[in-house]
């Protein structure tokens, strides 16, 4: 999980920059980035070496990330539950030993510094 994060994520949110023409991109790549982003963020929620603050402050983007590629109120739905149902997988694989902490934080690492290039000005 650690080393394909940083490449799913990063074409999904290039996929989803300014100069993406009208169709959209590749739906299934950015809701598998989108939910690999998800189920991080849920695992990191049981890992107390990350702060909650950097923690929060990520979901908060690629929640407001993932928004900005609906259409409508119904695909913002959609989204909203591929993030939620991805979090809980991604905190119960950390409580089933399917990864540990070490292994999250270093994917929220990768996660955070994504998100924290990828402009936001492009928001619909």
């Amino acid at each position: 999980m650690t080393t394909l994060l940083p490449l799913v994520l990063s074409t999904a949110l290039l996929a989803a920059s300014p100069m993406d023409d009208s169709s959209g991109g590749d739906i299934a790549a950015k809701a598998e980035a989108f939910s690999m982003a998800a189920g991080v963020l849920g695992a990191a929620t049981a890992c107390d070496q990350i702060a909650r603050d950097q923690l929060s402050q990520t979901a908060k983007m690629v929640s407001a990330l993932a928004a900005a590629q609906a259409n409508d109120l119904d695909e913002l739905s959609s989204i909203n539950r591929l993030l939620m149902v991805s979090a809980a997988a991604g905190r119960q694989a950390l409580q089933d030993g399917k990864t540990d902490c070490k292994t999250v934080e270093a994917s929220f690492q990768q996660l955070e510094q994504l998100v924290l290039q990828t402009p936001i000005g492009w928001r619909k």
